[in-house]
């Protein structure tokens, strides 16, 4: 546009003008990078494309509805990973359903493509459902600022840590809801490869020491067949010397737990009420308390931030007036500024705590419905134990009177450890006494 021939002798001003158009397009750029700041934190969605399960509102193209056909698919994936499938084993089986992937299923529903010549691969792969199952929109949340770009020169993409993202919660339909997500989370960071035999524990993730709080992995044998399937500390594997093995048999394992989500789910069943109150009045007596002690010192945290902007501002007042030395004030600073990011990730800690805590009345409503699901449990599977049980800590081995005994805590979702205070046939008794205690009161 400048009519620059270079074949006629380059001029003198080209270098003057070359600096006005790159200010114009780094100008440009910082303006684009505010509007969209701006946009992604009113919470609407920066994402050029919707996530497969959604489509664009036709008369609103910042809001998503959820498809139906692409949102079954979605469902189904969760599903099989709760169940207890891979990744990788999830997209052999949408293969040979011949599902289209959502780059297929995108074509095929678009008006520009020819969906009479397409010829479909239902090419899935782990990445692509790993994708889906990591994705915090299907629970109806927007999800803003995970990736940016160098600089208006270099596009290479960034992906931004999970800190720096905004979150909007309920911002669109969900697809899945936050239980199921939250155990497909939990399922996604505790992942483990097959053993060399080829075969997984169905307990995988769920296991930790008592002890050291390390995960317990799970060996089965190639070479020696006599040698049973079984767990050991991950600790005790790299260091002997820094735990025990915890040592535990597959059948040994899977027998107790079984025997215990038996006894829960008939006591649940049978026993309603009781046990919804005995989950309260534990949340009543430890929980509260926790929650006191957790929101005084989130208020003083909050209180601290703010003395510590005070604070700034006096030490720099004192160094531009010379009281303090320019040495002195980068130290103050620096200590300062390490001190307010420590208590803004202490605050951010602290009111997700009190979140989860002051939400016990929705866990405990979840897990009674989850374990009505089921009527008789004679096998352990993932799905049941996925969905039952948070965690389970197992401890060092020991014996008591020239006896064998190992203890296990089983910590199911949302209400933790399940204790049987009285023999089911007791329970008539404590259930007319707490009847006799109501009409009294």
């Amino acid at each position: 546009m400048d009519n620059i021939d270079s074949s006629k002798g380059l001029n003198d001003f080209l270098p003057i003008q070359d600096w006005f158009n790159e200010m114009h397009a780094k100008n440009t750029s910082q303006k684009v990078r505010t509007v969209l700041k701006n946009k992604g934190e009113s919470g609407i969605s920066l994402a050029n494309n919707v996530p497969y399960g959604y489509k664009k509102d036709e008369n609103d193209k910042t809001k998503w509805l959820v498809d139906e056909v692409s949102a079954e698919v979605v469902k189904e994936i969760f599903n099989l990973f709760v169940q207890g499938h891979g990744t990788c084993e999830i997209a052999r089986i949408l293969r040979e359903r011949k599902i289209l992937t959502p780059s297929e299923y995108n074509a095929s529903i678009s008006t520009k493509s020819n969906t009479n010549t397409q010829e479909y691969q239902y090419k899935w792969c782990g990445t692509t459902v790993a994708g889906i199952l990591d994705r915090q929109e299907y629970i109806g949340d927007t999800v803003n600022f995970k990736c940016t770009t160098r600089s208006y020169k270099d596009k290479t993409k960034l992906r931004l840590p999970k800190e720096d993202r905004k979150i909007f919660k309920n911002t669109h339909e969900p697809i899945i809801d936050e239980y199921t997500w939250n155990i497909a989370k939990q399922l996604r960071n505790n992942r483990k490869k097959p053993t060399r035999s080829g075969k997984k524990s169905i307990f995988s993730g769920l296991l930790f020491c008592n002890d050291c709080g390390k995960k317990i992995y799970f060996q089965s044998s190639v070479t020696d067949l006599k040698v049973k399937d079984h767990y050991r500390s991950t600790s005790y594997k790299h260091d002997s010397s820094a735990c025990t093995s915890h040592y535990i048999t597959d059948e040994v394992l899977q027998v107790i737990v079984l025997e215990n989500i038996q006894r829960v789910i008939s006591y649940v069943k049978s026993y309603e009420d009781l046990f919804i109150q005995e989950q309260l009045a534990k949340s009543t007596q430890d929980e509260l308390k926790h929650i006191s002690k957790n929101k005084k010192e989130l208020e003083k945290a909050k209180n601290r931030v703010i003395e510590i902007d005070n604070l700034f501002m006096h030490i720099y007042e004192d160094n531009i007036s010379g009281k303090i030395t320019d040495e002195r004030f980068r130290n103050l600073s620096f200590n300062y500024d390490k001190e307010q990011q420590e208590l803004k990730l202490r605050i951010e800690q602290l009111s997700k705590e009190i979140n989860n805590t002051e939400k016990k009345d929705t866990d405990i409503t979840q897990f009674i419905s989850n374990v009505k699901k089921y009527t008789e449990i004679t096998e352990l599977t993932p799905e049941i134990l996925n969905e039952l049980i948070e965690k389970i800590l197992v401890h060092q081995a020991e014996k008591i009177d020239g006896k064998k005994v190992q203890k296990i805590d089983i910590y199911y979702r949302g209400v933790g450890i399940i204790s049987f205070p009285v023999s089911f046939e007791d329970m008539t008794m404590v259930i007319e006494k707490m009847i006799k205690e109501r009409i009294t009161a």
